[in-house]
């Protein structure tokens, strides 16, 4: 017997000499005893550890021997091998021992990198708020819901970290001179995660949902200009709009926008425990109260991604907790933290920070419709006017970030107005406009401001009613702060008759910016303001295609935004990620989107 060697004897009036395939975890075990001839063909992975596999037994004279069984190749942990085994089982009369021995040879295993020396392989886990819809057509109120429909779903367009706007599913575009027609070339060998194919079909169906009134998308108001969608043939997309509009290539890039198959419904999408998107990322376990998991998706049209072999995201409603999560390494990254806790997480050796300007934007929303007090103008100015913007800014960011102005349109933007005079604390004329409306020492100006206790929010608010407090002006503010977890659903939009809530948004091109939020009749208009001749701008606007003339009309939209005050816009905000140091290729987008696809880990 070999030294060492796990083993079990028995007796057989015949002996079996068998070369056969085993497990490569396989241990020693008794074999029955068959007489016949097989041809196996077998087709595996070859992984490490390697076994190989001995016999030992006595001959007619009762010397003792070994022979090898098997021997099961070294072979890399990534080729595939193909091996033809014929088996031949003889009678032969003797009696027998046999000792069986297992030897495992250990082996290095390779590490997977991709082009760029990226690592395949890991788990992301993501800290975040909460989440809200499944359907990406009216999803937008959480945090997790657009990461989850960004990485699982697929635009036909996308907003770069440059700002460009880059090709998707739609591998080419083209338009007529008045571009008034858009064709789309639907990029092919795109699958959907079932393995069914992705074709003109399903972008058609995407967008007539959106279309659909009863879908209550938020970006119906965004595309009202597109007259019809037609699919030609399984790789084109037409879209004919009601006249000359240059804004389509970007509005596809909206997240609201994601391709669904065709024919799937709303209950279908909202209701089911799987994703039916072609992203690089496909559902798995969810549970909306705690965690949601998406594994990689071996079929992705994008070559070499992602790397993660899987994202995880939990769910933590409270900012501290999701701090002491990155900080314990019970996460590996968080995104909209506060910037006072900056300083603390740049303290941690194993934890990066990093960050871009962006049109990330905070604003105060004061109620336009009839009824409430901001319904007059000069409310609304009086209030304007009594801010301190540096002293806000200063408060909430601590230094990072920009004052805005009383729009939602990016300084970078194409369509910013350079020359708007800059709105500053002007006390007298706050004091000016409040006699207008009627408010004096006895009769002050008094509100509930609602503030959500995430992305800043409830700072502003805070800084705001200090702010305003200070100038001794009849403004009395009373701040009321709640969970995120419940803000856009039941304070937000203020369906109690609140008249003032803080808002956030993350940054957009200008006529997306200004649609989705101020253009009248708009289900996500949060200060129901109309202004007829602002929302004749943004349609002439859409239809000009000389930049000269297209500006000039945006220089008159945000004049108006910036004399009606619907919405204080106060401050850009930094787009900033918190991660562990392992976490690579990560980069923080202008308008707060994340890639996971092009990131990896270093361990």
């Amino acid at each position: 017997m070999l030294k060492g060697v796990s083993n079990k004897r028995f007796m057989s009036s015949f002996m079996i000499i068998s070369i056969a395939a085993f497990s490569i975890f396989m241990t020693a075990c008794e074999a029955e005893t068959i007489v016949k001839e097989v041809q196996v063909i077998k087709e595996v992975q070859v992984e490490v550890p390697v076994e190989v596999i001995k016999e030992v037994y006595r001959d007619k004279e009762g010397a003792v021997r070994t022979r090898e069984v098997e021997v099961v190749k070294e072979v890399a942990g990534e080729t595939i091998v193909k091996e033809i085994v014929k088996e031949v089982i003889k009678e032969v009369e003797v009696k027998v021992e046999v000792e069986k021995e297992v030897v495992v040879i250990a082996t290095p295993v390779p590490v997977v990198v991709g082009a760029g020396g990226q690592r395949y392989g890991g788990i992301l886990k993501f800290g975040t708020v909460d989440f809200g819809a499944m359907d990406p057509a009216i999803m937008g109120l959480s945090s997790g819901s657009a990461v989850y429909s960004n990485h699982t779903y697929d635009n036909l367009t996308e907003p770069w970290y440059d700002g460009a706007i880059v090709n998707r599913i739609a591998e080419t575009w083209s338009a007529n001179d008045d571009l008034s027609v858009y064709t789309i070339n639907v990029r092919q060998g795109v699958t959907f995660h079932d393995g069914s194919a992705l074709t003109s079909a399903d972008v058609k169906w995407t967008f007539d949902r959106i279309q659909d009134e009863t879908t209550a998308s938020p970006l119906l108001g965004e595309i009202d200009y597109v007259s019809e969608i037609t699919a030609p043939d399984a790789a084109t997309v037409v879209f004919t709009l009601k006249g000359s509009n240059t804004n389509l290539p970007q509005d596809l890039s909206d997240y609201h926008a994601r391709i669904v198959p065709n024919g799937i419904t709303q209950e279908t999408l909202q209701e089911s425990t799987t994703d039916f998107g072609s992203g690089p990322y496909t559902l798995g376990d969810h549970n909306p109260a705690e965690r949601t998991v998406m594994n990689k998706y071996d079929s992705y049209w994008v070559e070499g991604k992602p790397f993660y072999d899987q994202i995880i995201m939990y769910y933590m409603p409270e900012e501290a907790t999701r701090i002491e999560a990155i900080k314990s390494g019970a996460v590996d990254l968080i995104a909209s933290f506060s910037l006072s806790q900056v300083e603390g997480l740049n303290g941690h050796d194993r934890i990066t920070v990093t960050g871009t300007d962006s049109a990330t934007i905070r604003n105060l929303v004061m109620d336009t419709r009839e009824g409430s007090i901001f319904s007059d103008k000069n409310a609304r100015k009086a209030l304007q006017y009594a801010i301190d913007r540096d002293f806000v800014r200063k408060a909430v960011t601590y230094g990072f970030g920009a004052n805005a102005n009383d729009h939602p349109i990016g300084t970078a933007d194409p369509m910013y107005w350079a020359g708007q005079p800059k709105i500053n604390q002007d006390i007298e004329k706050s004091r000016s406009y409040l006699e207008a409306a009627g408010y004096s020492d006895a009769n002050p100006l008094s509100f509930e401001l609602d503030a959500s206790d995430f992305n800043q929010m409830l700072e502003m608010a805070l800084a705001v009613e200090q702010s305003v407090e200070a100038t001794g002006l009849p403004i009395e503010i009373e701040v009321a702060k709640h969970e995120e977890s419940t803000f856009w659903e039941a304070i937000w939009m203020m369906p109690g008759g609140t008249p003032a809530v803080t808002s956030a948004w993350n940054g957009r091109p200008a006529a997306q910016a200004v649609s989705v939020a101020l253009k009248g009749g708009g289900s996500w208009n949060e200060s129901y303001f109309n202004s007829p001749r602002m929302d004749e701008l943004l349609d002439l606007s859409a239809t000009e295609i000389d930049f000269d003339k297209r500006k000039a009309y945006w220089k008159e939209i945000q004049e108006i935004l910036i004399e009606e005050v619907p919405s204080a816009y106060l401050l850009y905000v930094p787009s900033l990620l918190a991660h562990q140091s392992h976490v690579q290729g990560a980069k923080a987008h202008p308008n707060n989107w994340v890639f996971f696809e092009d990131w990896w880990s270093s361990e």
